[in-house]
């Protein structure tokens, strides 16, 4: 009798893995699911994996959001027309156009043709299907609801994708105009200056401070590009490394949160997020406990997901979820007070749903003030450097001209 190597993940989500005898891999799949068991691989011992799956390991490259929803969208169309799940699969291989993410499904196919769940053949590719995307499925597949649940994932994912629209959107404009900016003054300070301060500095004059501190700057550009584009360079993969620690990212997600500008664009989103995800996993039938688990990864700020993670928390020692977010002040009084009104009336996931209608709305109003607060700032910064330039220059050309400032 063969022997299988298997992973799985318990009820409680503890992983786990060991071997298995079984007449064949159907069998081994089904004796693991009896026994309550989330299958993540299986496949018979010592055989090695097929081209995919080590590209998948090592590259896993990572599908758009966009190409994720609409492999959704058209696998829950066939299964709603009545296609059984090998053909949707076979059929979606052919029709999407990343070959990557082809490759992939391809192989989703054929681990599902050899009796694993789809959910757990999904949970191979987790940089493809995020943790709420598999759970989904896998309460779709329990329920025999799969057709629903796909559709309510092609819900979230398109309102997740319009939300990031939204983000991308307003920011593209601050962010091309800064990089313009510093382009600007590099080429300014690298290339146009050094021939206007060569020539004052042979005319033996004595030159204003605004034009010396010019000087030496420019020096410092033209001598010393290298180190500048290092240090920044630095600056940046530090900053990000640093953001990559936990405490790192929790002190920069308290900063960005307590910043007067910032902090309520960030609270909107995290809300929207927040409600969007959890009443969507709560309408998919699963606990509370591991949909508020999924919910607070959405958030995108480590102090609005110890939040969350408190609540969960004091959810199974019988309390309810607004009493503990109200404590922490991490979300807007509408947000706890609708969360409470849902409990106490059985409808939870319908005020979630309202609430993240609402905060979708304003957090896209937020970015759209915060844009046209930045916008200006920036215009004036460069004008600013812009005028500190041409009075550095026209000064002692003025002087030049009438003959004054000479040693």
């Amino acid at each position: 009798m063969p022997t299988f190597e298997y992973s799985v993940r318990d009820k409680r989500g503890q992983a786990l893995k060991g071997y298995m005898d079984a007449p064949g891999l159907r069998e081994a799949a089904l004796k693991l699911r009896e026994e309550g068991y989330f299958i993540t691989s299986l496949q018979p011992r010592g055989e090695a994996k097929s081209g995919t799956e080590r590209q998948s390991k090592v590259f896993q490259k990572k599908v758009g959001l966009r190409e994720l929803l609409i492999f959704t969208r058209q696998f829950g169309v066939m299964i709603r027309a009545g296609v059984n799940l090998a053909s949707c699969l076979n059929l979606l291989t052919q029709q999407t156009e990343n070959p990557f993410f082809a490759s992939v499904i391809h192989q989703i196919r054929r681990n599902v043709e050899g009796g694993e769940t789809l959910h757990g053949a999904m949970a191979k590719y987790p940089k493809i299907f995020p943790t709420i995307y598999i759970h989904m499925v896998e309460a779709g597949e329990a329920s025999g609801q799969l057709e629903t649940v796909l559709f309510r994932l092609v819900e979230h994912l398109e309102r997740e994708f319009e939300l990031k629209k939204k983000v991308s959107g307003a920011l593209t404009y601050p962010i091309m105009v800064i990089i313009v900016a510093i382009g600007v003054i590099f080429g300014l300070m690298t290339f146009v200056l050094p021939n206007f301060l060569e020539m004052f500095r042979t005319a033996n004059m004595e030159l204003p401070a605004i034009t010396l501190l010019l000087m030496a700057t420019s020096d410092l550009f033209v001598n010393y590009w290298y180190l500048i584009l290092a240090v920044l360079a630095g600056t940046v993969l530090g900053v990000k490394f640093y953001y990559d620690t936990p405490s790192g990212r929790r002190k920069i997600d308290q900063l960005l949160f307590n910043l007067k500008i910032v902090g309520p664009v960030i609270q909107k989103l995290a809300s929207a997020r927040f409600t969007r995800t959890l009443a969507t996993l709560l309408e998919s039938g699963l606990m509370i406990t591991l949909s508020l688990e999924m919910a607070e990864r959405a958030v995108g700020n480590t102090v609005i997901a110890e939040a969350v993670e408190q609540a969960r928390v004091n959810i199974t020692q019988g309390t309810g979820l607004a009493k503990p977010l109200m404590e922490r002040k991490v979300f807007p009084p509408m947000v706890t007070q609708m969360i409470a009104v849902g409990e106490e009336t059985g409808e939870l996931s319908t005020m979630l749903n309202q609430v993240a209608d609402f905060y979708e709305k304003e957090a896209g109003y937020a970015i759209e003030s915060l844009t046209k607060l930045i916008e200006p700032m920036i215009m004036l910064c460069l004008g600013g450097a812009v005028a500190l330039v041409v009075a550095a220059v026209m000064i002692p050309m003025f002087s030049l001209s009438s003959g004054g400032m000479l040693k």
